[in-house]
């Protein structure tokens, strides 16, 4: 894809899309992520339904598709100058996120019906510290493209 050059304002609308769609994605995955993470907790992995489970992976995979298409999109925005490096990190997280955000999918082990737990509570760990961070770059990048 083509990298087109965006002004300030169109820059920042753009990445509050990808913001707001982050936002919203997972607000929707976050009750699967809860029912999985209550059956962990509880150790009633086993108790939980194949199609439950399947749906709660599906569900996952979905929210990774949205995060890498979302990654894609932002590295292709290109950034006005003033914003340039700043948006190189704000990529970079974002980028970092969708990675983690799959090994939180790939932890999810369906055929087995089991979770690789040292594989999904390090990638729940990644994408709390990741997110913050994405949110705190988008914070700066906003605030010096206007």
């Amino acid at each position: 894809m083509k990298k087109t050059f965006v002004t300030p304002q169109q820059y920042a609308m753009k990445v509050a899309e990808i913001a707001q769609l982050t936002e919203d994605t997972g607000e929707k995955t976050s009750p699967f992520f809860d029912r999985l993470d209550a059956a962990l907790n509880d150790d009633k992995l086993a108790d939980m339904s194949k199609e439950d489970f399947q749906e709660i992976a599906t569900a996952f995979d979905d929210a990774v598709d949205v995060y890498q298409d979302a990654s894609a999109n932002l590295a292709a925005i290109k950034a006005p100058a003033r914003v340039l490096g700043m948006h190189k990190s704000l990529v970079q997280s974002y980028k970092d996120y969708a990675d983690a955000t799959q090994e939180m999918a790939d932890a999810l082990q369906v055929e087995k019906h089991a979770v690789d737990m040292e594989q999904f509570r390090d990638s729940e760990a990644k994408q709390n510290d990741l997110i913050v961070k994405f949110g705190t770059q988008l914070r700066r990048v906003m605030m010096s493209a206007m």
